[in-house]
């Protein structure tokens, strides 16, 4: 299935990460500060219980180098997916990082309409500590999704 075609009954309900994943995001938001960072999660998505597992995190540049949006170059993205393609691999969530409590922004939410497949965010909650939360934009639905950590 092509992430790109998704509606309401093949909406992503889990995303699986491995431990080793998660560590990598979180130093793709370190190395980033004071920037949001940003990555593409590559994958595949198992329609029989709508589960997209991430095999692959690439980094990516925010060349916008803000602290309030982020922006992928899009040629290196379209390179990045093609390559993903030609190894049987789709791209199942975007990852970017918030200096705000991990829910999407108004900015995320249009872009997101364009990029369905899950959005990955790492933000600051209210007590200061950093969590991870991913959401999918469907058909002006926005659906939380289920992180969860696989060995």
């Amino acid at each position: 299935m092509f992430l790109g075609h998704l509606s309401m009954e093949n909406q992503i309900k889990t995303i699986q990460l491995t431990r080793g994943q998660r560590q990598k995001l979180y130093a793709i938001r370190r190395r980033a500060d004071p920037f949001e960072g940003c990555a593409l999660l590559l994958g595949t998505f198992r329609e029989e219980d709508n589960t997209a597992i991430v095999l692959q995190v690439v980094e990516m540049e925010n060349i916008a180098q803000s602290s309030s949006s982020f922006a992928i170059d899009p040629e290196h993205q379209y390179r990045i997916l093609t390559i993903a393609s030609l190894n049987d691999l789709e791209l199942v969530a975007i990852f970017h990082s918030h200096p705000a409590p991990p829910r999407p922004s108004g900015h995320d939410l249009e872009f997101m309409a364009y990029n369905p497949c899950a959005w990955v965010i790492d933000g600051i909650s209210r007590d200061g500590r950093h969590s991870m939360r991913a959401y999918q934009f469907i058909e002006e639905h926005l659906f939380e999704v289920t992180i969860r950590i696989r060995s």
